[in-house]
């Protein structure tokens, strides 16, 4: 949701015009809208990430639109919410990733409005959240992934608001940090996802919710290198997403005055886009998560701006 207004970096205007871009409409593909349980609270600005079949969130905007410690799991199964340990810290705009079957907490923004370097791992069978090494720089509105047992966070801004360029990738073994290359199209408030090991940064927007990016690119760990791929239909910044088989599936986003209800997937594999029913309950800053061939729309801001909800949505694609 931050709102702080920067000029748009030198040359992402253009990089997005050639992340092959289509005035053509995209088709539009089947798939159903039904409920899940609500959250405990509303909340809005966190992640969702699924570990054992389960699905957490951390962290957020609470509907005092404080910022906020607390932390959920889901089962699928039996279609309930319940609390876990709350977060060492209050943090929103916080990337929740799994690698090596551990669950992180990486950077995000904290209760003052800074972007933060913190990163914590959670302790299941003992339920806590444990110090892991610090990211390169402090960090927020970014997105991460896991490719190949590392984790692999890409965009945001940090504490003095500037945006990042570096990809900053974890190794849980070592507990270490080191930088890869920029990517094409710095930005905040970015999606992404992994699908054959290569990671795709989706969306987007240079702090300016106004100045929404359609760029997708895609990170290639294993040669360092960024490549532009089909641009979104629908250029938005607050967006959720998560993967499907080898499918991203995109949801929501917002301007400084509109929120969107777009649900729309991207095949790496085709390199081509497809629109989706839309979500029941537009949102922003929403978790997004996908477990047993369904995809949760978990709480988020129904409004651009401080708003929060405790809707959660499942969309099954056909």
């Amino acid at each position: 949701m931050i709102s702080t207004r920067a000029a748009i970096p030198a040359g992402a205007t253009l990089i997005a015009a050639l992340g092959c871009s289509s005035s053509t409409q995209p088709p539009e593909g089947g798939g159903q809208w039904t409920s899940a349980a609500r959250l405990p609270e509303p909340v809005q600005e966190m992640h969702a990430a699924v570990l054992g079949g389960r699905i957490y969130v951390a962290g957020g905007f609470d509907d005092d639109d404080d910022a906020t410690t607390l932390a959920f799991r889901y089962d699928p199964v039996a279609d309930v919410w319940e609390p876990i340990a709350p977060l060492p810290a209050a943090r929103h705009h916080m990337p929740l990733a799994v690698a090596g079957n551990m669950l992180y907490a990486i950077g995000g923004i904290s209760a003052a409005g800074t972007a933060v370097a913190t990163m914590w791992v959670y302790d299941e069978a003992n339920d806590e959240w444990d110090p892991r090494a610090a990211l390169p720089a402090p960090r927020g509105a970014s997105a991460a992934g896991a490719v190949g047992g590392e984790l692999v966070v890409v965009g945001g801004f940090d504490d003095s608001g500037t945006l990042i360029g570096p990809v900053a990738v974890y190794d849980p073994v070592a507990d270490e940090w080191r930088s890869g290359a920029a990517i094409p199209t710095p930005r905040d408030h970015l999606a992404a996802g992994v699908v054959d090991g290569i990671l795709y940064a989706v969306g987007g927007r240079p702090r300016n919710a106004d100045a929404n990016f359609d760029v997708t690119e895609a990170y290639d760990i294993s040669t360092d290198a960024w490549n532009p791929r089909q641009a979104m239909p629908t250029a938005r910044g607050g967006l959720g997403a998560a993967v499907l088989g080898d499918v991203i599936f995109t949801f929501g986003g917002e301007t400084s005055s509109t929120v969107f209800d777009n649900n729309e997937s991207y095949n790496p594999a085709l390199n081509t886009w497809v629109r989706l029913p839309r979500m029941p309950t537009p949102r922003h800053g929403l978790g997004v998560a996908a477990v047993d061939g369904r995809i949760y729309a978990i709480g988020g801001g129904p409004d651009a701006g401080l708003a929060q909800t405790d809707v959660v949505e499942v969309f099954s694609p056909q």
